[in-house]
Formats: C-alpha cells, structure tokens, sequence
C-alpha cells in the first residue's frame, strides 16, 4: 500500500532524466565516432536510456488507470504541465539513436515522437491560449520544453521524411521558441524572480538555440550565417549560465536539477556538429571539456536522484 501511494505521486518531471540521457547518449555516440572507438559505452546508454523511458511510461500508465484525477492535476499545473512533452522529446531521441542500429525501428519511434509532439504542441498552446488564469509570473522555461520538441523532429526526420515536413516542425519551433524567449526576457526582467527550486530550468534557455543548431545542420548540411547565429546564441547563453553556477546549485534538490542535463547535452552536439562542418580543433577541444562535463554531470544527477529516492523523498505529495 505504501508503495503504490508512492507512485500516486511519481513525478511526470522524471522524464526530464529519460530526454537527458537521450541527449547524452547521442553525445557519447559522437565521441566515439571521432576517435575511432567501439560503440559499447554509447549502446549501454541506449540500454539504459530506452528501459528508463519504458519504466516511466508504465507508470505514467499506471496512474492514469489508477489515479486520473492526478494526472489531470499534473497537466493543469503551469510547471508539471510542461514535462508531457519531455516524453515526445524522449521518444525523438531514441528515434535518433536507434539509427544506427535499425531504421525500421528508428521509423516507428520517431513517427510516435513526431505525431505526439505536434498533438502535445497544439493541446498545450491551446491550454495557454484559453486558460485565462495563467499569470506572467508562473511563466518559466519549462515552458519551453513542450515547444523545443518541434525543433527536434528534424534530427531522424531528415532520414525519414521528405524536407518540407521537417521545415514544418522546425518552423514551428524556431518561432514560439522566439515569441517564449521574448516572454521570459519580460517576466524575469520586470517581475519577481522564480523561486529557488525552480532556478535550473534557467538551462533549459540554451536548449532551443543549440538543439536548433543540430537539427538545422541535418537539414542543410553546410553550415551558413543562420548557423552560425544560432550555435553563436547557444553558446553565449551556455556561458552566461555557466558563469552563474554557484547560484543554480545553491537551489533545493529536487527533480528540476535534471533540467541542466539536456541542455548541456544539446551544446555538446551542436558543438561536434559544428566541429565536422568547418574542421577548426578548437571545436574539437571544446567538445572534450563538454563531454567529460556531461558525463560528470549526469552522474552527479543520477547519484542524487537514487539518494532522493532512498530518502524517500522522491515521489511525495506536494
């Protein structure tokens, strides 16, 4: 009884963990290809990545059958509501590292990322749109995740689908990514800061520019100025949070921390990605430093979480 009061209140925000892993194993993917090395640590990645993303959909599952009311609570909520789309997310992921093993399987992941996406994208804008009792000030960059899934599609849709589909998606993301950027600036600028627990969804900001910049160069190949514009944003961004890191991780451990780790993830790749566009070593060397950074860091998360979890203090009512 106890245990399944627990999964009462399994956090939909969890499945920031499955899109960061995802992130990280296309990041690791890379680096092996860079150096020549076998694909054992990125395919126990894939592994663990794909039961993760499994163990979170049955219990999502799981509470819908069991527990509705809660979930419907979870998508009403201006934060929670945010993190269905990291579920989208995480299937584009794995569509994109199941490449390189099958494209038939890749097809059929991908195809249930991209349809859930769009459904996702246009239930929760339609949610923003009508629900009148959103307020600026519970405007944050979780908002964002739900939108930057748009961008995403492109990735293993370059593979799949003719361009002018993967242009739609892109298209769609590249400009509320925009119009969300500019609400953020406004609500941050202007209004009361966010609350403390909520300070690493700051990283979510670098997401948009960077994974952007991936997905832009699968379709178009040769970098050009748009290219280098948006890797040129992310990278600012990823240096203004990284020159304030002392106050993200003074903010409570909770499962918002997982917000640093796609993000980072993101930037790794757009790096590489760059890397192989121009050839320049700095990119090379920068690419080093983040990857060793991102697997410092998705260990870190990974040790916290199982603490929280052990502390039971993981999935409790808030």
């Amino acid at each position: 009884m106890v245990k399944e009061q627990r999964l009462r209140y399994f956090p939909i925000g969890l499945f920031a963990s499955v899109m960061g892993f995802g992130g990280v194993t296309l990041a690791v993917r890379q680096g092996e290809e860079l150096y020549g090395w076998n694909h054992l640590f990125s395919t126990i990645l894939l592994s663990l990545t794909t039961l993760m993303f499994i163990l979170n959909a049955a219990v999502l599952i799981y509470r819908l059958i069991r527990y509705r009311g809660d979930v419907v609570q979870d998508f009403n909520h201006p934060v929670k509501m945010n993190f269905y789309g990291a579920i989208s997310i995480s299937l584009l992921l794995l569509g994109v590292a199941f490449l390189a093993f099958s494209k038939d399987l890749s097809f059929v992941v991908w195809i249930i990322g991209a349809v859930l996406q769009i459904g996702l994208t246009l239930l929760i804008l339609s949610r923003v749109i009508w629900h009148h009792t959103f307020e600026i000030a519970q405007f944050n960059p979780a908002w964002f995740i739900p939108i930057v899934g748009n961008i995403i599609v492109p990735i293993a849709g370059s593979v799949h689908v003719s361009m002018s589909i993967n242009w739609m998606f892109f298209s769609i993301g590249a400009l509320f990514s925009i119009i969300y950027m500019t609400i953020f600036m406004n609500r941050i600028i202007f209004h009361p800061p966010l609350p403390g627990m909520l300070l690493p969804m700051f990283y979510i900001l670098m997401a948009p520019p960077a994974i952007g910049f991936v997905s832009y160069m699968r379709m178009v190949e040769t970098p050009d100025s748009f290219a280098y514009m948006l890797y040129g944003t992310a990278f600012f961004v990823g240096l203004l949070l990284v020159s304030q890191v002392k106050r993200f991780f003074t903010a409570p451990l909770s499962i918002a921390w997982w917000a640093f780790l796609f993000p980072s993830a993101a930037m790794t790749l757009a790096t590489i990605y760059l890397y192989h566009a121009n050839g320049e070593v700095f990119y090379q060397w920068l690419f080093n430093v983040q990857l060793v950074g991102l697997l410092a860091l998705a260990a870190y998360l990974t040790i916290r979480t199982i603490q929280l979890a052990v502390q039971k203090k993981l999935c409790v009512k808030e």
